[in-house]
């Protein structure tokens, strides 16, 4: 399997809340950054995945373009996703379902590979995306 085909593998694994397959791609010091308030570890990246999954269960990546370079591979897409459970995001209170869909502006996600596993993914959000574009397109006010 390409590094390619592992970062994609792990990006449909995340939005499907499969954390059985996402513990076999990444490795045991995987760190995920970018959209959320602190970098999370692999325990916390597993349960960030669980967490999306429940309150967005058709949550999806749509992928636009990809390149892969060695041990760095980079993916870009949009994320669709009708809110329908509570969101348990870290460092937020939780977010009772509204029912509201969410479509993001395209954003880049970076993966750092070693060995055939993911090291580290680094999230690009756009403009109005990321954590805080879900927020603001429930209609959820940031803490502050």
């Amino acid at each position: 399997m390409s590094n390619l085909d592992v970062a994609r593998k792990a990006l449909h694994a995340l939005a499907a809340g499969d954390v059985i397959t996402l513990n076999s791609l990444v490795t045991d010091d995987f760190q995920f950054a970018g959209i959320t308030p602190q970098p999370l570890g692999k325990q916390e990246f597993l349960e960030f995945s669980q967490a999306i999954h429940a309150a967005f269960p058709d949550f999806a990546f749509h992928e636009t373009t990809s390149s892969e370079n060695g041990d760095t591979v980079t993916i870009k897409h949009t994320i669709t996703g009708i809110h329908t459970g509570t969101l348990n995001a870290p460092g937020l209170p939780p977010i009772p379902a509204t029912g509201k869909p969410i479509a993001l502006p395209e954003e880049t996600s970076v993966y750092t590979l070693k060995d055939g596993k993911v090291v580290r993914m680094q999230a690009y959000p756009a403009p109005d995306g990321g954590l805080t574009g879900i927020l603001k397109q429930l209609g959820v006010q940031l803490p502050g």
